[in-house]
């Protein structure tokens, strides 16, 4: 089993409940429908998939109307006192780990990392 690097890993200092269901896969290549930039989380930009469903994705990830990067905007519900994994970091979100396996997207500001002593 691999264990974690302690500056990965973070406490939920403020709840998060995923708001967008079902999540927006993108794969590189994939032509969007742009839309608004986020005004609440600098980065980020909704778009709008051939398919209709729509999700925020890092601006970088847009090049006019197609999609530079695979992304998934799942996010991660999560509460007050638990632990996860950061594994990536982008324009102000983590995705992360909690312990039961689940993954997603969590505002960077409501988690606080801390170190684990071994």
């Amino acid at each position: 089993m691999v264990r974690s690097t302690p500056d990965r890993r973070a406490c939920v200092t403020r709840p998060w409940r995923a708001t967008y269901t079902p999540a927006l896969r993108v794969s590189a290549g994939e032509v969007v429908t742009p839309g608004r930039v986020d005004d609440d989380y600098p980065g980020w930009q909704w778009v709008v998939s051939q398919q209709g469903l729509g999700g925020w994705i890092p601006v970088d990830l847009l090049d006019g109307d197609r999609i530079t990067g695979d992304f998934d905007t799942t996010e991660l519900t999560v509460m007050t006192g638990e632990r996860v994994t950061i594994l990536t970091t982008r324009a102000g979100w983590h995705w992360c780990r909690a312990e039961n396996g689940q993954e997603g997207w969590v505002p960077a500001d409501c988690l606080s990392r801390y170190s684990v002593s071994r």
